[in-house]
């Protein structure tokens, strides 16, 4: 079952769901989201490189490495956003540390406002398990004709939470608990 805006703050405010730093700004959470904020550091990935292949399923494959390395490490200001090309692969993540309890689960999703301009803000796997903390990580995609400007601090996705049926048995325990 989605949360509600009213269910969404009764989580808030018991400190079972929480977003660090703590959303003020009454206006991002809308009836049955909360709107997350684009982080100042982004991995920008070659448009093609022919002589590189990887092999994701090799043991020995890291797919945070295989990012560092390849990546270009950008951190936005006020100042200096990042200018996004059409056809660009971007690593980002959001403002907040989000912690979930064990009894919600929840789903990152676009901006419909963005993805009018062609911008994906997760290629695939929008699930956030229950137990879950750390930052989302963001695989954007300009999939639109025209670039568009990623500032730091910008709504860049929706959080959709979600109540399981019953609490799950042990919380997140994976690769990314924990990301910053």
């Amino acid at each position: 079952m989605v949360l509600s805006n009213v269910e969404i703050w009764a989580e808030i405010d018991a400190e079972r769901l929480v977003f660090d730093p703590p959303i003020v700004d009454k206006g991002r959470v809308d009836s049955s989201s909360v709107d997350l904020l684009l982080h100042e550091d982004l991995i920008a990935l070659p448009k093609v490189d022919p002589g590189i292949i990887i092999d994701p399923s090799a043991s020995a494959a890291n797919v945070t490495e295989i990012l560092d390395r390849h990546g270009e490490h950008r951190t936005m200001t006020p100042s200096a956003p990042y200018k996004m090309e059409p056809n660009r692969l971007v690593i980002g993540k959001t403002l907040e540390i989000v912690t979930l309890p064990l009894h919600l689960a929840a789903r990152i999703e676009g901006k419909s406002s963005l993805a009018r301009l062609g911008l994906s803000v997760h290629v695939t796997a929008p699930t956030v398990l229950a137990g879950f903390s750390g930052r989302l990580v963001l695989e954007m995609n300009n999939i639109g004709p025209f670039p568009i400007q990623l500032q730091a601090g910008m709504r860049i996705a929706q959080l959709i939470v979600e109540h399981l049926g019953l609490p799950a048995q042990d919380r997140y325990s994976g690769r990314f608990q924990g990301q910053r």
